[in-house]
C-alpha cells in the first residue's frame, strides 16, 4: 500500500515518543516482515494522532492480511469521516475502501475537492480507474481529460475513455477512441479486441489481417488472449468457422497459460469445488432457520437476477429497467463482500466456503444481519425507488443466504439451452472473473454444479425463484416480460419489452448486443459448432443435461 512521501508529521510528544519517530520505527518493523512491532507501532501512533493517515490505513491493511474484515473496514472509516487532502493518501483510501465494500465512502474520496488541484497525470489516470470500477463514470472521465490536459494523454487513457463511452452506447466516441489507442500504441491487445466486438464485420470492413499479424508477434499470454478472442469474433462474423475456432482455441490456450501464472487463478477448480460442496451442506436440512421478519413496508425492494453469464442476465435486467420506478442498480457485490464482512473473514475470490461456513454460523444468531447492511450500503445507488435490480450472476451461489435475508424479494433465474450456455461462455473473454470458461471439461463441469446447486435452491425455497427461460423470452417477449412482471408485484408497463430504448449504462458483456433490441439470433448458435464442440456435448450428455442430439433434458 504506498503512502506517499513527505506525509506531514506533528511535533507532539508523549511517553518520550514522537509521531515522527514512532512512523520510522513502525515502517521499518514492517519492512523487516516483522508485523506485530509494526503494529503495535502504528497502534501507539494513533493515541497520540487519532486521526493519522499513515497509521490508520497500515493497520487496515495488516488487519485484511490476517483475514480480520471487521477491523479493516472500521480502521478505514475513521480516516474517511475526516479524509486527508492528499490526492495520493485519498487515492490508497478510496482504492481500500472499494476493495473491502464501502463504495460509498470510496466514491466520495474521488469527488473530493482535492482532486481539483492535483497536477500528476498518472495519479488522476489511477484514481479514475478507480471510478471507473465504481461505475461513476461522469467523475472517471473528468479526471482522465484532466490527466490529458495536463500532458498525460496516452493509449490508456483513449482506452478507458473509449471504454466508458462503449458502456454508455456512444459507439461513435468509442470507435474513434479505441483507433486513437492503437495509433499511439499499435500493440495495445485490448483496443484490437474492443474493436472486433463494436460492430458486426463484413468482407469489405474487418480487421482479420491486421489481428493474425498482431497475434503472431504477440509478446505475453495476456496479449495473445485478447487477440485470440478478437480474431475469433470477427472470423465468425465473416462465417470462417473452421479458422474461426482455431482462433478461439489460441485465446483460450492463452488465457490459460497467464491463469495458470496466478495462484489465486490456479487454485480457483479446487476453491469452486470446496465452495459448492459448502453450500449443500450448509443447507442440507429442510427447515429455514429463523427467517428475519420482512422488510419494513417502506424499504426498497431488492429484485435478484441470477444465472450463469451471458444467458441473458443483461436482457432481463434491461427489461424490468423499463418499467417505471425500478431503478436497474447493475451488478453489486454487496451480498459477498458483506458476507465477508459478516463472517470476518478475507478471501481473493467470491467463492470461499470458510467465508460461507463463518457467515451461516453469524446469521443463525443474526438473521437481520445481512439485509441490514446490504440495504445500507446499496442505498445510495437506489435513491428513493421502490424496487432495484441486482443483476451479480455469482450471487447464484448465494441464494440461500439471500431467500433467508429477504423473504420477500423475487429472485429471477435466467435458464438457457444448456450448449448454447456453455458456448457463449467460451467464447468470451471474462478475463479473471471465471477461470472455468477457457476449457471444455472445466466448463462441463462448472455447468454440472451450477446445476445441481440450483435443484438444491429449488428445494430448499419452493416457490421463490422464477426460472425464466431464454428463448422464450427472446421469441415471446411480451408474454414473458408480463410473467416476470407479475411475478415482483410490479405494475405492468408495455415499454420495458422494448430495451433498445432502455437509458442508462450497460457495463457487462453485453454492453453492444443490448443497443440492438430484443432479438432471437443466439437461440442455438452452438450448432454453427457442433464437430468442435462433441467433447462437450458428449460430456453434458453423460451427466444427464443434454440428449444425443444436444438438445436439453
Amino acid at each position: 500500500m504506498p503512502i506517499p512521501a513527505g506525509e506531514p508529521m506533528d511535533s507532539h510528544r508523549a511517553a518520550g515518543h514522537s509521531v515522527q519517530g514512532l512512523w520510522r520505527t513502525a515502517e521499518q518493523a514492517l519492512a523487516a516482515s516483522d508485523m506485530p512491532a509494526a503494529r503495535a507501532g502504528y497502534e501507539a501512533l494513533l493515541g497520540l494522532e487519532p486521526a493519522h493517515a499513515g497509521a490508520l490505513l497500515r493497520l487496515s491493511t495488516l488487519a485484511t492480511g490476517d483475514g480480520r474484515v471487521r477491523e479493516a473496514v472500521a480502521r478505514l472509516l475513521v480516516l474517511a469521516a475526516d479524509p486527508p487532502h492528499d490526492p495520493g493518501l485519498l487515492l490508497t483510501l478510496s482504492s481500500s475502501l472499494h476493495r473491502l465494500g464501502e463504495s460509498e465512502p470510496a466514491l466520495a474520496c474521488l469527488r473530493h475537492p482535492a482532486w481539483a488541484r492535483c497536477r500528476a497525470p498518472s495519479l488522476l489516470e489511477q484514481a479514475a480507474r478507480t471510478a471507473g470500477y465504481l461505475e461513476d463514470f461522469a467523475t472517471a472521465d473528468r479526471m482522465l481529460r484532466a490527466a490529458e490536459a495536463l500532458g498525460g494523454a496516452s493509449a490508456s487513457i483513449d482506452y478507458a475513455i473509449a471504454t466508458h463511452a462503449l458502456f454508455a452506447g456512444d459507439t461513435a466516441t468509442a470507435r474513434a477512441r479505441f483507433g486513437t489507442c492503437l495509433v499511439r500504441r499499435p500493440d495495445h491487445a485490448a483496443a484490437h479486441w474492443a474493436l472486433a466486438r463494436l460492430q458486426r464485420q463484413t468482407d469489405d470492413d474487418n480487421h482479420v489481417a491486421r489481428l493474425r499479424s498482431a497475434l503472431e508477434t504477440a509478446g505475453t499470454p495476456a496479449q495473445a488472449a485478447y487477440l485470440g478472442f478478437a480474431l475469433f469474433k470477427e472470423l465468425d462474423d465473416l462465417g470462417d468457422l473452421p479458422s474461426a475456432w482455431q482462433a478461439l482455441m489460441r485465446g483460450c490456450d492463452a488465457k490459460r497459460a497467464q491463469l495458470d501464472a496466478s495462484p489465486v487463478a490456479r487454485n480457483a477448480a479446487t476453491d469452486e469445488a470446496a465452495a459448492f460442496e459448502a453450500l449443500h451442506a450448509l443447507w442440507a436440512d429442510a427447515a429455514q432457520d429463523s427467517p428475519p421478519e420482512p422488510a419494513a413496508v417502506d424499504a426498497p425492494t431488492p429484485i435478484f437476477i441470477v444465472g450463469m453469464p451471458r444467458t441473458g442476465t443483461t436482457l432481463l435486467e434491461r427489461v424490468l429497467a423499463g418499467v417505471d420506478g425500478v431503478v436497474d442498480a447493475g451488478e453489486l457485490d454487496d451480498i459477498p463482500l458483506q458476507l465477508r464482512w459478516i463472517a470476518d473473514r478475507f478471501s481473493r475470490t467470491f467463492q470461499d466456503a470458510r467465508v460461507f461456513d463463518a457467515a451461516r454460523a453469524v446469521l443463525r444468531r443474526q438473521p437481520a444481519l445481512l439485509r441490514q447492511r446490504y440495504l445500507a450500503h446499496a442505498a445510495w445507488r437506489i435513491g428513493d425507488a421502490r424496487w432495484f435490480t441486482d443483476k451479480l450472476p455469482l450471487n447464484v451461489m448465494h441464494l440461500g443466504f439471500i431467500c433467508e435475508a429477504f423473504p420477500d424479494a423475487p429472485v429471477l433465474h435466467m435458464v438457457r439451452d444448456p450448449m448454447d450456455t456453455c458456448f457463449s461462455n467460451l467464447k468470451e473473454l471474462f478475463n479473471e472473473a471465471y477461470p472455468y470458461s477457457y476449457s471444455l471439461d472445466a466448463l462441463a463441469t462448472h455447468y454440472g454444479r451450477y446445476r445441481r446447486l440450483l435443484a438444491r435452491w429449488h428445494a430448499r425455497f419452493p416457490g421463490r425463484i422464477l426460472d425464466v427461460p431464454y428463448a422464450q423470452l427472446v421469441t415471446a417477449p411480451e408474454d414473458w416480460a408480463r410473467r416476470v412482471i407479475d411475478f415482483c408485484g410490479l405494475p405492468w408497463d408495455p415499454r420495458c419489452v422494448d430495451i433498445a430504448s432502455t437509458g442508462g449504462a450497460v457495463t457487462t458483456a453485453s454492453s453492444v448486443q443490448v443497443r440492438e433490441g430484443i432479438h432471437a439470433r443466439g437461440v442455438s448458435a452452438w450448432r454453427r459448432y457442433a464437430a468442435p464442440l462433441e467433447p462437450l456435448r458428449a460430456r453434458l450428455q453423460a451427466d444427464g443435461w443434454v440428449d444425443a442430439n444436444g438438445e436439453a433434458i
